[in-house]
C-alpha cells in the first residue's frame, strides 16, 4: 500500500469517525455519567448485597448465585465516571468517582471479611481458587469490555443489556469477595490474588473507555470546571500501565514456564514409554511438592516394564530440572497383535512374595503421601492395608494426630481422592490420637524447648488459630504456674486470643507438673 493510498483511507476513517460523534450527545453523556457517582444508602445497600450474595456463591462453589452478584453490582458506575473524567480533565468528577470507588472496595472488603469469620465454612472452592490468578487473559477481557461499554453508553444501543454484559464479563465484584475471604481467613495471598484480579479489571477499563470517550469526540472543552492537564493524565494512564503490569507479566512468564515444563517432561517420558508394539503411555499429571517434581504416568504395556526404565527417566529429568523427581508408574499389562516372543499367553505369571511385598509397600507409601498432604498439618501415623477376596474392596486404616474425630463427609472425601490416586476401589478408616504431646517445664521455670516445638504447629492451623477453642488441663505440684507460662507462650508467642484458652487443674502429688493441650474446631 502507498503513502497516498494510507493518507486517503486515514481522511476517509476521520471523515467516518467525525460524522459519528456529531450524533453522540455529549453533555447528556457526561451528565448521565455523573450521576453514577452520587453515593446514596441504595448505592452501598446493593454494594453490600452483592458482594455478600458473591461470597456466599464462592464459599458453596455455586457459579449461578455469583453470576447474580455480577448482575446487582452498582460498581460499574463509578468505574465507567472516572475514564470519562480522565479523558475531559474534570477534577471533581473524578475525585468523586475515586473517592467512591474507594469506599466502595474498602467497604465491600471488611465486610465480606466478617462475614468470612462468622461463616462456618471456610474452605478454598473451585470457585475461589480460579479468581487468586489473573493472568494476561483476564486483562485482554477487560479492554474487550471496557471498549463495548464505553461505545453502547454513547451510541444508547442496547445499553441496559450491554452493561449487564460487561459486568459478567469483567465480574469486579467477585474478586473484591474472595479478597475479604482470604482477609477474613488469614489466607492473605488468596486475598491478594483477588484484589489483583479486581484491579486488572478496574483499571483495563477505564483506560479503554478512555480511549473510546476520545475517539468519541469528548474534550476538555465540555467542562467549565478546573481540568486535568494533557501532561497530568499521561502521567496517570502511564502509572497505572506500569503498575498492573509488573504482576501480569510475572505470572504470564510462571504460565510459561509451566506449558515449557510440561513439555519437556512429555518428552522425557514419550522417549522411554512409547515403544512399538511393547507399550504406550496414555497420560500423565505432575506437581512440585517441597521442591520435589512428583510426576505420575499411565502406560498400555504388553508386559511389566522393568524398574530401571523408571530410574532412567526419573534420571533425565533430574538433569533437565535440576531438581529431585519422584515417578509414579501405573502399568496396564493389555494384548497386542504382535506380541514379543518371550511374552507368554497361555497363562498370567503368578507374582513372587516378594514382588507382591514391594507392590504392597509401593501402595502404603503412596497412600501416606496423598494422606499427609490432605491432612496436613495433621501428622498421620501407622497406614496400613488389608485385603479379603478379588470381590471386596482394599481396606485402609491409619492413625491421625489430632484432637477431634474424622466425620462421615471428611472420611468419604478422603476415601475419594485416595481411590483417585491409587487407582484402587477402597474402605477407608481413621482413629484419632492426641495431637500434642506432654507440655513440660524446665528447671528455671520455663516451657521447654521440646514443648516450645510442638506448641508451633498451631501457627500452622488451616484457617487460623481462632476457628479453634484450646482446652489445657494442669496437673501436679506447680499445676498453676505451668499453665500460667503456657498461656502466657500461647498469647504472645504464638497469637491465640485469650478468650479461645479454657484451663482445667487435676490435682495430684506428682512432683514434676505435667499438662496436656486439646485442640478442638469450634
Amino acid at each position: 500500500m502507498t503513502s497516498a493510498q494510507i493518507r486517503y483511507y486515514t481522511k476517509k476513517l476521520k471523515d467516518y469517525l467525525a460524522l459519528k460523534t456529531e450524533m453522540v450527545s455529549h453533555q447528556a453523556i457526561i451528565k448521565e455519567v455523573a450521576s453514577g457517582v452520587e453515593r446514596s444508602w441504595v448505592y452501598y445497600l446493593m454494594l453490600l448485597m452483592s458482594g455478600l450474595i458473591a461470597l456466599l456463591g464462592l464459599l458453596t462453589n455455586s457459579v449461578a448465585v455469583v453470576i447474580g452478584a455480577m448482575l446487582i453490582s452498582p460498581l460499574m458506575g463509578p468505574i465507567i465516571s472516572s475514564g470519562l473524567a480522565l479523558t475531559i480533565g474534570d477534577l471533581p468528577l473524578a475525585r468523586r468517582a475515586f473517592r467512591t470507588i474507594a469506599v466502595s472496595v474498602v467497604l465491600t472488603v471488611l465486610v465480606t471479611a466478617l462475614m468470612t469469620l462468622l461463616s462456618p465454612l471456610k474452605e478454598p472452592t473451585s470457585e475461589i481458587l480460579g479468581r487468586v490468578r489473573p493472568n494476561i487473559y483476564d486483562l485482554f477481557i477487560a479492554v474487550l469490555s471496557g471498549i463495548v461499554g464505553a461505545v453502547a453508553l454513547c451510541t444508547k444501543r442496547n445499553y441496559l443489556i450491554t452493561a449487564t454484559g460487561v459486568a459478567v464479563a469483567t465480574a469486579v465484584i467477585p474478586p473484591l469477595s474472595v479478597a475479604g475471604y482470604g482477609l477474613g481467613t488469614g489466607q492473605l495471598m488468596l486475598g491478594m490474588g483477588g484484589f489483583l484480579l479486581f484491579f486488572t479489571n478496574f483499571v483495563a477499563i477505564v483506560l479503554t473507555s478512555d480511549l473510546v470517550f476520545f475517539i468519541m469526540g469528548f474534550r476538555t472543552s465540555h467542562v467549565k470546571t478546573i481540568q486535568y492537564s494533557q501532561r497530568t493524565r499521561l502521567l496517570v494512564i502511564g502509572g497505572l500501565l506500569t503498575l498492573i503490569s509488573i504482576p501480569l507479566v510475572y505470572t504470564l512468564v510462571v504460565d510459561i514456564r509451566k506449558v515449557n515444563a510440561k513439555k519437556r517432561i512429555e518428552r522425557v517420558l514419550k522417549k522411554h514409554l512409547n515403544q512399538q508394539h511393547a507399550s504406550r503411555m496414555t497420560g500423565y499429571t505432575y506437581q512440585s511438592r517441597k521442591n520435589e517434581l512428583q510426576i505420575r504416568a499411565t502406560v498400555n504395556t504388553v508386559r511389566v516394564i522393568p524398574q530401571a526404565v523408571g530410574k532412567k527417566i526419573e534420571q533425565d529429568l533430574q538433569a533437565d530440572f535440576k531438581a529431585p523427581v519422584n515417578l509414579y508408574l501405573e502399568q496396564v499389562l493389555v494384548a497386542s497383535e504382535r506380541l514379543p516372543e518371550q511374552v507368554e499367553t497361555s497363562q498370567p505369571r503368578e507374582e513372587s512374595p516378594t514382588e507382591v511385598q514391594a507392590k504392597v509397600a509401593r501402595l502404603v507409601n503412596q497412600a501416606e503421601r496423598e494422606l499427609t498432604t490432605l491432612l496436613a498439618p495433621f501428622p498421620v501415623r501407622n497406614v496400613r492395608l488389608s485385603f479379603a477376596t478379588q470381590a471386596q474392596p482394599l481396606g485402609l486404616s491409619a492413625v491421625v494426630r489430632r484432637d477431634w474425630p474424622v466425620n462421615e463427609d471428611e472420611l468419604l472425601q478422603l476415601t475419594r481422592q485416595l481411590e483417585k490416586a491409587l487407582q484402587l476401589p477402597l474402605i477407608a478408616s481413621f482413629r484419632t490420637a492426641p495431637l500434642l504431646p506432654t507440655l513440660l517445664l524446665d528447671d528455671d521455670g520455663s516451657l521447654a524447648r521440646e514443648s516450645q516445638q510442638a506448641l508451633s504447629l498451631i501457627a500452622q492451623l488451616p484457617g487460623g488459630v481462632s476457628g479453634y477453642r484450646l482446652h489445657l488441663e494442669a496437673s501436679g505440684r506447680n499445676d498453676r504456674l505451668l499453665a500460667t507460662v503456657v498461656r502466657r507462650h500461647l498469647t504472645t508467642s504464638l497469637g491465640v486470643p485469650e478468650s479461645s484458652i479454657s484451663t482445667q487443674y487435676k490435682r495430684n502429688t506428682a512432683r514434676q507438673p505435667k499438662a496436656t493441650l486439646r485442640i478442638v474446631r469450634r
